[in-house]
């Protein structure tokens, strides 16, 4: 039994309250440090309404995934997919990284996995691109089984409704085998279809020259939720292309009759030098075309 006086005195109280204070605040801002860089995969579902399916269609779309790997084997993005049942997956470009010297075979599981259960379509992105070897990552999407869009376009039937997908990788971009410079959009451009929905692939979202195309959905990727990300106040800090403060980020953006999704895409840090999202989860997108 431990006898004795034990009262406080005033400093000691305060030095306690102090300490107290400082573990509570402390505490919060590794919860809230938490909180900001949760990098577990978020799904997201969009649902557009259309007078031109007779029966609901999902599109799985992949955007930005950069090799990232989720779970073993892509655990967690097959799970998320097949849980979902997409009708079609749509892959929108940078599956590759431009800093890595070596194919994406973390991307290559998922394709491999996913094209043997869904018909599956692809367009590059800028990373793609800037490593040189695009060519060689689309004729390998193509030998597993993809469906690579760039400049042309292919229609589907899904459940009695027709779906016209196309892919550019850019409006205008410059053919190195041919030497000469193509407008993909011109190619893939068409009058609106009163019976088929048509879906435009376009990595990049800045989306006012793509409206010329008459496409009731166009599917972007490409600035990463604008990076930072406060909920509530600021839908992005900076992306390629937009700069800062960002207009098309994330979200469904309407333009008249035509839907324009932005994917927040599923790249995640892999070295302590990469960029960190904040309050910017890796995101899987299903869009739902209901009538």
């Amino acid at each position: 039994i431990l006898r004795g006086d034990f009262t406080l005195t005033k400093k000691t109280k305060k030095r306690i309250a102090i300490g107290c204070a400082a573990g509570v605040a402390g505490a919060a801002l590794a919860a809230l440090g938490l909180v900001a860089c949760d990098m577990r995969l978020q799904t997201t579902t969009y649902e557009i309404k259309s007078g031109k399916v007779s029966s609901p269609v999902r599109i799985a779309f992949v955007s930005d995934l950069h090799n990232s790997l989720f779970g073993k084997n892509q655990s967690e993005l097959k799970n998320a997919i097949d849980g979902a049942k997409p009708d079609i997956v749509v892959f929108g470009g940078d599956l590759a990284d431009k800093t890595q010297d070596y194919l994406p075979e973390n991307s290559y599981i998922l394709v491999k996995y996913l094209v043997n259960r869904y018909p599956c379509f692809y367009t590059i992105g800028n990373h793609e691109n800037a490593r040189g070897d695009s060519a060689r990552i689309k004729q390998q999407m193509s030998d597993f089984g993809v469906n690579v869009l760039e400049g042309n376009g292919t229609v589907i039937d899904i459940k009695d409704n027709e779906l016209e997908l196309c892919g550019i990788y850019d409006a205008h971009t410059y053919d190195e085998i041919n030497g000469e410079l193509v407008n993909q959009l011109d190619a893939v451009t068409s009058e609106k279809d009163s019976k088929r929905i048509r879906v435009l692939i376009a990595h990049f979202p800045e989306i006012d020259e793509y409206l010329k195309g008459n496409f009731d959905i166009v599917l972007s990727g490409h600035a990463h939720g604008g990076q930072w990300r406060i909920p509530g106040l600021i839908d992005g800090v900076f992306a390629p292309g937009q700069g800062v403060f960002p207009k098309y980020t994330a979200g469904v953006y309407m333009h008249g009759d035509t839907a324009h999704i932005v994917s927040r895409g599923l790249w995640k840090p892999s070295t302590l030098i990469a960029v960190p999202r904040i309050f910017n989860r890796p995101e899987l997108v299903f869009v739902d075309i209901k009538k």
